[in-house]
This record gives structure tokens, C-alpha cells and sequence, in this order.
């Protein structure tokens, strides 16, 4: 019986979190592999593949936020405790992908990504491990690629929806409020939309009062979210 038959698939997403693979490779007690934190400024590159060159490089994020870039379109959003750089492939030529800190400041773990191969195959359960994170990551991509295609309203809902879900801070019981670093270049870029379209839905839900702008910061409603 293999192990994927040993366990159901809220086990694994439970028992095999990608937090729980993060403390696994950092971990020096069992098979230590090589790493380094580094320390990113706002607007920072991380290159993982361009034309000429492959990253020999992953990179666990310590703290801060960024964008994950193909070419000039942001297709993810990191933070504490995610991976950069695991599961980028060079299956498509000429694709160049990007790290970018959106933070004043984004600490990093660098650490090869050959090691980190072979330290995740010495784990009898590792494979699950670097399954769940696959699964999770693809999951994130995939609803992206979906709702592409939705008018740009919901396109910027969905937006909304994601960067609350990851990284909004709780601040009232009715509304949560969204990291400055989302800003509306970025919030524009992921949702596929003009900055100009961006403002005018914002302002829509504000009047709908799904959203609340409070100084610089924009508060999300709860209800909004689930």
C-alpha cells in the first residue's frame, strides 16, 4: 500500500502543511543543507529564470511581503512561511520569472534548490509534503486563470477576496484591513485591470459599503470575504 492510500486528503492538508515543510528545512538537527537569510528593500528582484540564466536558488520568506512576476504580470502574492521559487520549471521557453518585495523590507531563507530536492526525498513522508504545496500553489493559479475571464468587477472582488484571505490584519469584528503594500498599481496588475477601472470599483463597493478607506488604508467588510 503506498502512503498516499494510508491517509485522506484532509489529513495531508493537515499533517503535510507547507509550514510544517518550512520548519522541516530549516531544521539543521537532520540533514542541514545550505542557507543563507538575505534581507530585500521594496521593489527588489529575485530572479528565478530569464532568457540566459536559471536560478540555482529557492527562498523561504521569514517575513514581509512580495509579488511573483511572469514577465510584467503578477500571478502570486507571498508572504511568512511561503516558498519562491520551489516549483518553477524551465517547461516553457524563454519565460522570465520574478520575485519582487513589495515591502519596505522582506527577509528571506536562500537555500539551493538541488539540497532542498534531496532533503525533501530523504523524508519518507516527504513527497506529500512537496505534493500539498504543489496542490495549494496550482489551486491559487488556477482560480486565477478562471477568473480571468470574469467581468472586471469580479476580477477585483476575487482580488479583494485572496489578499484578505492571506494577508489581511483583523481589526474590528466587522472589517479587516489590507497591508499597505497592496497598492493600486499592484491590486491593478493582478486583477488585470486598468488603474482607472481599479478606482472606479473600489469606489463602487466603498459606496456599497463593502470596502472603507480610512487615511491610506482600505478596510475590507468581513461578509465581503466568506
Amino acid at each position: 500500500m503506498g502512503l498516499m492510500e494510508l491517509y485522506n486528503q484532509d489529513t495531508i492538508e493537515q499533517d503535510f502543511h507547507p509550514r510544517k515543510l518550512v520548519a522541516l528545512l530549516l531544521d539543521a538537527s537532520t540533514f542541514p543543507i545550505y542557507k543563507e537569510r538575505i534581507v530585500y528593500g521594496k521593489g527588489d528582484y529575485i530572479t528565478l529564470e530569464s532568457n540566459k540564466v536559471e536560478s540555482p536558488y529557492m527562498y523561504i520568506v521569514e517575513s514581509g511581503i512580495g509579488a511573483i512576476y511572469i514577465g510584467k504580470q503578477i500571478i502570486d502574492f507571498v508572504g511568512e512561511g511561503d516558498f519562491i521559487g520551489l516549483h518553477h520549471s524551465r517547461a516553457v521557453p524563454n519565460m522570465q520569472i520574478n520575485g519582487v518585495a513589495l515591502t519596505g523590507k522582506m527577509t528571506v531563507w536562500r537555500l539551493l534548490l538541488s539540497d532542498v530536492i534531496a532533503k525533501i526525498m530523504s523524508i519518507q513522508e516527504g513527497y506529500l509534503y512537496h505534493y500539498n504545496y504543489m496542490r495549494m500553489t496550482y489551486e491559487r493559479y488556477a482560480l486565477k486563470i478562471v477568473t480571468s475571464s470574469d467581468m472586471n468587477q469580479k476580477r477585483v472582488e476575487n482580488m479583494l477576496q485572496v489578499i484578505v484571505k492571506r494577508f489581511g490584519s483583523e481589526q474590528s469584528e466587522d472589517y479587516v484591513k489590507i497591508p499597505r503594500c497592496f497598492t493600486r498599481d499592484v491590486m491593478a496588475n493582478y486583477a488585470g485591470v486598468s488603474k482607472t477601472t481599479l478606482s472606479g470599483i473600489l469606489t463602487q463597493l466603498e459606496e456599497e459599503e463593502y470596502i472603507t478607506f480610512q487615511l491610506r488604508n482600505i478596510f475590507v467588510l468581513n461578509e465581503f470575504c466568506m
